[in-house]
């Protein structure tokens, strides 16, 4: 019986308050004849006619029905939250009660954990390669990763003395990569062609650290639990893990002077989960996936988000986002796109083009 409750809502930079709305339930219960704490989350969506459609990268209902079809239940590797209620109001609103997951590590993550993470994600897609059945729903993405990029407009960003000229970026870029992030530009339909053709896996696809939850079982093991399933789709073995180290390093929940060892042992973390699943495919696949998926996120957000910090408006915005000065943005920045483009010439290498 419950004999109290309240709410609290959740906010985040760059929520849009428009479309979604997230809250905290919590309160006292007596179960069992005893007193309890108890909370819960509640997720409401609203519906968005621009993104109205199952095939759209950003389809609005696309989290309500990955949970309510029953996709989410019993994933290996990784965890949801445990849907805990669901409803439709006329088609319009939707709403998800949701386990409320505890994060056991405080502040941010080491590079261990996101090691594990990086395991856990591996054998959340090797299993659909190896012996798991691979869902087939109507509402899941199937080229989340192209849409996206081609959806920005990077390359005018590139090519703008704007984007390279406040003093912050240009102390880090005196020589701004434009030759190679054109390359990369140009190589964009090919290299989206081959990871299209690479056997496709159950993605999360938007699995960096705000959307991980590093929760510890009774028994004290680790797990992951991955949040926001807005994306859930299919992609290639190796786009997952690209999402989860440059997305974890665009917004700086990483540190960036770790960049180079935590990509390394991720990767090499995600393909030990992998095998644990089971699956003995060609580890070059998984490379150069994870390469080229890695270079075609992060490297085409750089400059548009270099060429915004000379407004200061959008500067205070971004050292809210990433909870550090400008100055510390632009280094963690500069680091990721030497980064990137070292990974798009693998990818080229891998794929001899």
């Amino acid at each position: 019986m419950v004999t109290s409750s309240a709410y609290a809502p959740l906010a985040w930079v760059g929520m849009q308050p428009g479309h979604r709305a997230l809250y905290r339930w919590s309160g006292r219960a007596i179960v069992d004849g005893a007193d309890r704490e108890w909370s819960l989350i509640l997720k409401v969506s609203r519906r968005d006619p621009d993104t109205d459609r199952e095939a759209a990268w950003n389809y609005w209902k696309r989290e309500f029905l990955a949970y309510t079809s029953g996709v989410l239940d019993g994933l290996p590797g990784i965890a949801a939250p445990r849907l805990l209620g669901s409803s439709e109001r006329e088609r319009e609103l939707t709403l998800l009660w949701l386990e409320d997951v505890p994060e056991s590590v405080l502040g941010p993550w080491p590079a261990e954990r996101y090691g594990l993470a990086a395991r856990h994600l591996g054998t959340f897609n090797g299993a659909y390669l190896a012996d798991r059945p691979l869902p087939e729903q109507s509402f899941f993405t199937r080229t989340y990763l192209r849409s996206w990029t081609s959806w920005l407009p990077w390359i005018d960003a590139v090519r703008s003395a704007a984007t390279w000229s406040d003093p912050l970026v240009a102390h880090e870029f005196p020589e701004p990569p434009i030759a190679r992030l054109e390359r990369l530009h140009d190589a964009v339909p090919d290299l989206f062609d081959r990871l299209e053709r690479l056997p496709q896996t159950l993605s999360h696809l938007d699995a960096w650290r705000a959307n991980l939850i590093g929760s510890r079982l009774p028994d004290g093991r680790e797990r992951t639990v991955a949040i926001d399933w807005s994306f859930i789709g299919t992609a290639p073995a190796g786009q997952e893990l690209a999402i989860t180290v440059g997305g974890s390093h665009v917004w700086l929940d990483a540190d960036p002077e770790e960049l180079t060892v935590l990509s390394d042992r991720a990767f090499s973390a995600y393909m030990a989960g992998m095998r644990d699943a089971g699956w003995r495919g060609d580890g070059r696949t998984v490379r150069f996936a994870y390469a080229a998926s890695a270079a075609l996120y992060a490297a085409p957000l750089l400059p548009l988000w270099l060429g915004r910090i000379a407004d200061p408006t959008r500067r205070g915005w971004i050292e809210r986002k990433c909870r550090r000065p400008a100055a510390e943005v632009v280094r963690g920045w500069a680091l990721l796109l030497d980064h990137m483009l070292d990974l798009a010439d693998e990818a080229y290498q891998l794929a001899a083009i």
